[in-house]
C-alpha cells in the first residue's frame, strides 16, 4: 500500500520534508473553469494548470479519489527565455468511499484499542488537502520542469515529478 504526502519538499531519492512556510492562499481554482482572476489569464497559466492537472490524476488517483486543484500566489517571469511561474499549489483529496470499519489500519486500531481508534474512523472519508510550493520551468512550447522547494529556511529549488510525493513501503 503506498500513501500520498502532502508536503512540498521531497525528491526521489529522500525522504519527506515537512515545508514548514507555506505561501499565503489566494485562491484560483482549476476545476474545469477559466482561473478566477484575470491577472493569471494567460495561455502559459492555463498551460501549468492543465500540466499539474493531469499530473497529479497520474500519481495520486489510484490512491485517492481527487476533489479539486488549486493554485495560489501564480507569479511567472521570464528567464534566458524560458518562462518560469511559481505558485503554491493544492490538491483536495479524499479516500474512496469504503466503511471505515473495513479498512486494515482502523481495524488494527481498533484491536489494539488505539486511543485514537475514533478519530481514525470519523477521518477517513473527510477532504483532506496536500499542500506545495512549486517552480515550473517551461523550456519551449511543449515541455514543462517541475521543481520542489526543499529548503527548510528560504527557497532551495529541485526537480521533482508529482509522483515523488507518494510515500513507499
Amino acid at each position: 500500500m503506498a500513501l500520498a504526502v502532502f508536503f512540498s519538499g521531497c525528491s526521489s531519492d529522500a525522504g519527506v520534508q515537512n515545508q514548514t512556510a507555506s505561501p499565503p492562499v489566494k485562491e484560483v481554482q482549476n476545476t474545469g473553469t477559466k482561473p478566477k482572476q484575470s491577472v493569471d489569464n494567460s495561455s502559459t497559466y492555463n498551460q501549468i494548470a492543465s500540466y499539474m492537472e493531469e499530473e497529479s490524476k497520474k500519481a495520486f488517483s489510484p490512491y485517492y479519489e481527487l476533489l479539486e486543484f488549486t493554485l495560489s500566489d501564480y507569479e511567472e517571469k521570464t528567464v534566458d527565455g524560458k518562462v518560469e511561474a511559481t505558485f503554491g499549489y493544492q490538491v483536495k483529496y479524499k479516500n474512496f468511499e469504503k466503511d471505515p470499519g473495513t479498512v486494515d489500519y482502523i481495524k488494527a486500531a481498533k484491536e489494539k484499542n488505539d486511543p485514537n481508534y475514533q478519530k481514525l474512523y470519523d477521518e477517513y472519508l473527510q477532504p483532506k488537502d496536500m499542500n506545495f510550493h512549486l517552480k515550473a520551468v517551461i523550456e519551449d512550447a511543449n515541455y514543462i520542469t517541475l521543481y520542489t522547494n526543499v529548503g527548510i529556511k528560504g527557497i532551495q529549488w529541485e526537480k521533482a515529478v508529482m509522483s515523488d510525493f507518494i510515500l513507499k513501503k
